[in-house]
């Protein structure tokens, strides 16, 4: 047989198997052997167990294999600028024949290279009805309010109502269609009209008018550093808006290198291929 093994010795090993789970996992009533739906159970978490062990086994050998090659990402500017970048250069050291091409996009463009495999790999923001791709939840953000450090605008240190905001000089950044759609809905169910002051393409000229004391921003958290605490007054408007989900974008059904798995599960440990050969 193709195990190497008598038919007779695997009967006994599936008899033994039943007693000792106390249940049938083949129905021999028609003179066949046909699975039972305990059989079929059993046999799904087989699949998973050894599935588990081959990650196992895998994790061990990436440790010795010696990456090389070009790795291709295309992410929102946000998430390589606070996130990405230092496990790409975490990545790097641990493999220095590895190179990195990487696009700063808005989330539909991100998508689109993702879906179209133009990229190995994204990180972006979730977003529904992308039916060949698979998401893998990374973190979730907050949308926050930026205003040049000891602003005039809002007294005290408590977070501005929407009539404040909508009273206040608005930079939009239109790097995403879904941003600012959601601040029209929001000042729109208050029944309040905001006051845009300038739109920009990017959230680095957005700052850098909020600096000046041109007005407010409302960016995500994502695209906020450390350092930015020390240049900005800044609010959290959880109270307004829903968190965001990011997380790694790949094309359902695509072969990943071994380089790319390596890196992925350097950026999330749990990640699970199981769309993915």
């Amino acid at each position: 047989m193709a195990m190497g093994r008598e038919k007779a010795t695997i009967s006994r090993q599936i008899q033994r198997l039943e007693k000792e789970l106390g249940v049938t996992l083949f129905d021999r009533s028609s003179g066949k052997l046909v699975i039972t739906h305990d059989g079929r159970v059993l046999l799904g978490k087989a699949n998973e167990l050894f599935d588990y062990l081959k990650r196992i086994r895998d994790d061990f050998k990436d440790e010795e294999i010696i990456h090389q090659g070009m790795i291709n990402i295309s992410a929102t500017h946000g998430a390589i600028d606070n996130f990405l970048l230092p496990y790409v250069d975490h990545f790097r050291r641990l493999h220095p024949k590895v190179a990195f091409e990487i696009d700063g996009d808005n989330r539909e463009v991100v998508y689109s290279k993702v879906e179209s495999t133009d990229v190995d790999f994204g990180i972006a923001g979730f977003e529904t009805g992308h039916k060949a791709l698979v998401f893998h939840d990374l973190y979730e953000a907050s949308r926050m309010i930026i205003a040049p450090k000891d602003n005039p605008f809002f007294p005290g240190k408590a977070v501005p109502t929407l009539r404040q905001i909508a009273a206040t000089p608005l930079i939009i950044t239109v790097y995403s269609g879904l941003h600012e759609i959601s601040i029209d809905k929001l000042f729109a169910k208050a029944k309040l009209k905001y006051n845009v002051a300038m739109r920009c393409n990017n959230y680095f000229t957005t700052k850098k008018a909020v600096a000046q004391g041109m007005g407010i921003a409302i960016l995500g958290e994502v695209c906020i550093s450390q350092g930015d605490r020390q240049i900005y007054d800044i609010y959290n408007l959880d109270r307004y808006f829903q968190r965001r989900k990011y997380g790694i974008l790949l094309k359902k059904n695509k072969t990943i290198p071994a380089v790319i798995k390596a890196l992925l599960r350097t950026i999330k440990p749990d990640i699970d291929f199981v769309s993915n050969p």
